[in-house]
């Protein structure tokens, strides 16, 4: 169900995404790439795991669209962890729009990813981040969200070439 609220007289919905918002999301993962300096999707792949999200009954991609379009966005998925014994929902994108930002259209990305959590019966929303990233941590900290020591180690080597580690020996002859 579509969330609506006016940011002084900018009038924006929050609703669940579609296949047509396609070139949207990726312009907006885009943008994202470019200020974080990392390399953006290409097309297909926006469209592939748009459409992979889509399918995925514990996933939600939300939109949040103005008169003149998409103008932010956040993925999430709800998963078990092991780790804290709980359902976690995971919020890896949350991206709204340089010319359309400190509208509060990130905050009612945020209230709306609280909204499924709360359906969901979930315990904790875990928000992605870099470091260097100052704006969007003051922001998420101002929505009560607090850092943890946590880092993410991402490999980004080449899959299909990475050692197997059934054939990696152990240095211990016992394991």
């Amino acid at each position: 169900m579509p969330e609506e609220r006016a940011m002084s007289r900018f009038p924006v919905t929050v609703r669940e995404a579609t296949v047509e918002d396609v070139d949207a999301l990726h312009a907006l993962a885009r943008e994202l790439a470019d200020a974080l300096g990392d390399q953006g999707p290409r097309p297909e792949a926006t469209k592939a795991r748009l459409l992979e999200l889509l399918e995925e009954p514990r996933a939600w991609v939300l939109v949040a669209e103005a008169e003149n379009g998409v103008v932010g966005a956040a993925s999430l998925w709800i998963k078990p962890d092991l780790a804290h014994g709980d359902i976690v929902v995971e919020v890896p994108m949350l991206v709204v729009s340089q010319n359309t930002r400190r509208r509060g259209i990130g905050r009612l990305l945020v209230e709306k990813t609280q909204t499924i959590a709360t359906a969901e019966n979930v315990a904790l929303i875990e928000l992605v981040a870099t470091r260097e990233n100052d704006t969007a941590r003051a922001f998420y900290r101002s929505l009560g969200f607090v850092e943890t020591d946590h880092i993410t180690l991402e490999f980004i080597g080449d899959m299909q070439n990475s050692p197997d580690l059934e054939q990696v020996q152990s240095p211990n002859p016992n394991t």
